[in-house]
């Protein structure tokens, strides 16, 4: 896939921005150095203590990290990769690698065996580090027998040189693998190598970030590591309010985009910090408490993190000074009109900038974004990120048709390049996977990014409905899921929800059933069915009220929490579609075949609620 030449503005193939100039990604993180100045605040589930690393001592282990991998033989365009938890480690081997040239990748620690291959078998990793345990939700879980097989596989690939284990005072096995050594074997190869950045084009590929694809292997999206420093630092700034010598935390895991916000904040020449294990223990102000401690200004969370806060009643302005917090960030899902009126009015002082965002993975940036100069309304993303050609086409016609002006609901669409465009898919050698991504839709001129936004014309926010394969369609009346969970969220006996359109091959119309998961405290009744469709019908309209509504165990999510809509769909339209490994809880899908049969289901539901009455 050749890219186009400067000064096009077809976005396939991409674009190269600033031929001819050269950088190294690890180095412009170093360009606030301040040797004996705090860089990161080092944070664990359940620890009192706080780690404070300066930059001197972050820059030496940087070398050291360097010095042994060029001593393993890693060079230029090398994949190293880490399955591994957001900790001091993590950052240190990817400047490590970023800095000689070799591409990064991280996948979170929480992933079974499959997941790691069905990542790792593509990439082709020189190098991979792991660690023998994590803490989360205070429990300790041992990670080597997974680390074991996933190693068993990889290690038929030649390319594989060695897997590194940080094990802490625990030493592994030698009859666990060959290919296996510890975290100080490793570093005992440094020879003292000084610490180098090779300088490489802007366009050079840096990281290897997945798709949370639900069906199929994931897809391999390669950033190159100008793109996605500048791109990060632009939404830092001019989105976020980011300003230099803040100090920075960064809720993630190191599967997940927004970890390259805890690595791009560390060029801020402020502090970050790094906090691995669980947000709720030993209870929901975890996070707060150290935004007091460590007088942190720029908070990132997601809005499943700020509905479960607001779910567990609290009221952190009571409670925590929060008066050095300048701006709370949240991505990830769609921030409910209800849980901004409740950050504003119980849980936030009023001067904290609310700022929920719309990007992704593909681009490691935002479309729709914060404005910190701009009103914020309750439910609205603010504005279009700057530099960013947003846009809303007309579902209905493939000719790219605008109504951003108007208030109907469509495709979100970005019409000129921009930097953090993804350089390819690893191992996609034609571009044929990464132009049917993409630019299937509208041409190879439109980015569409699968997500069904409407632009209020009034305010000039932009609300989110939910992904566009997912839009509900009705007798031709279109709607997004989001709109639907709007109004359930706001009952207190619903733990989770999903709502999804049924079409079988031999249905003449979408059927819209919405799937509820129960508080333990609450039964599921047919008072509870009629609750819910009152609430959909007075709040929305009739059109929006769902057909169906079950009571099911679980609700599927993928491991970065996001509801799975489309392969729910699938199976109770008929299908039998691949579950990828990108699923937390695949279990629970099973439950969902027997809603194929969704009159005799509804049948048996009625029947239950009848005998229940005599």
């Amino acid at each position: 896939m050749q890219p186009h030449p400067k000064g096009s503005d077809a976005m396939y193939p991409p674009v190269t921005f600033f031929p001819g100039a050269k950088m190294n990604f690890a180095e412009n993180i170093f360009s606030n150095y301040q040797a004996e100045e705090v860089a990161i605040h080092v944070v664990s589930e359940g620890a009192d203590h706080i780690r404070n690393v300066t930059w001197r001592e972050l820059r030496d282990d940087v070398a050291k990290v360097a010095g042994a991998m060029v001593a393993s033989g890693v060079q230029e365009g090398d994949r190293i990769a880490a399955v591994i938890s957001n900790r001091l480690e993590t950052i240190v081997i990817c400047l490590a690698a970023l800095s000689i040239g070799a591409i990064w990748s991280s996948s979170s620690p929480d992933m079974g065996v499959d997941g790691v291959l069905s990542r790792l078998t593509q990439i082709r990793p020189k190098l991979v580090f792991c660690e023998s345990e994590v803490t989360y939700n205070a429990k300790l879980r041992d990670l080597l027998p997974n680390h074991c097989q996933w190693t068993e596989v990889l290690s038929k690939d030649s390319q594989l040189t060695k897997v590194v284990v940080i094990t802490g005072q625990r030493e592994i096995p030698a009859e666990k693998h060959h290919k296996m050594t510890t975290w100080d074997r490793f570093l005992d190869q440094d020879n003292g190598r000084p610490l180098t950045f090779k300088q490489l084009p802007f366009n050079h590929p840096a990281f290897i970030v997945y798709s949370s694809g639900t069906s199929g292997p994931p897809k391999c999206i390669v950033h190159s590591a100008g793109g996605l420093l500048l791109q990060v630092r632009k939404d830092s700034f001019f989105s976020y309010d980011v300003r230099k010598g803040d100090t920075i935390l960064q809720y993630t895991t190191t599967g997940w985009i927004m970890w390259a916000m805890v690595l791009v904040s560390l060029s801020f020449g402020g502090r970050v910090v790094v906090y691995d294990g669980s947000p709720f223990v030993p209870d929901s102000l975890v996070l707060l408490r150290l935004v007091e401690r460590l007088r942190i200004n720029v908070l990132g969370t997601s809005a499943k993190f700020l509905s479960m806060l607001m779910d567990s009643g609290v009221k952190p302005r009571d409670l925590i000074d929060l008066s050095s917090l300048r701006t709370i960030t949240s991505t990830g899902s769609t921030l409910t009109a209800k849980v901004a009126r409740w950050f504003y009015k119980e849980g936030f002082p009023q001067n904290i900038h609310l700022v929920s965002t719309c990007g992704g993975t593909d681009l490691a940036c935002s479309l729709i974004s914060g404005a910190a100069t701009q009103p914020l309304h309750a439910g609205e993303i603010q504005a279009a990120a700057l530099g960013m050609a947003v846009d809303i086409f007309d579902v209905d016609s493939d000719a790219g048709v605008s109504i951003r002006m108007s208030d109907t609901p469509g495709e979100l669409v970005c019409t000129r390049p921009f930097p953090s465009q993804p350089v390819s898919f690893w191992g996609d050698n034609t571009g044929e996977k990464y132009k049917n991504s993409y630019f299937s839709r509208f041409g190879e001129q439109i980015w569409a990014q699968g997500d069904f936004v409407s632009r209020n014309p009034s305010t000039g926010g932009y609300l989110t409905h939910g992904r566009s394969d997912g839009v509900l369609n009705p007798a031709g009346v279109r709607f997004g899921s989001a709109e639907i969970y709007n109004v359930i969220d706001g009952d207190k006996e619903i733990l989770d929800s999903l709502c999804v359109g049924q079409r079988r091959q031999h249905d003449s119309d979408e059927t819209v059933i919405l799937f509820v998961q129960m508080y333990p405290a609450y039964k599921f009744t047919s008072s509870v069915v009629n609750r819910l469709r009152e609430a959909v019908r007075s709040k929305l309209s009739a059109r929006h009220v769902p057909r169906y509504i079950f009571e099911v165990p679980d609700i599927p999510h993928t491991i970065n929490g996001k509801k799975i809509e489309i392969l729910v769909k699938k199976i109770i339209s008929g299908q039998d579609p691949q579950v990828s490994s990108t699923v937390a809880n695949p279990e629970c899908l099973r439950f969902y075949k027997q809603f194929v049969q969704i009159e005799q289901a509804d049948a048996q539901q009625q029947q239950k609620w009848n005998i229940s009455r005599l």
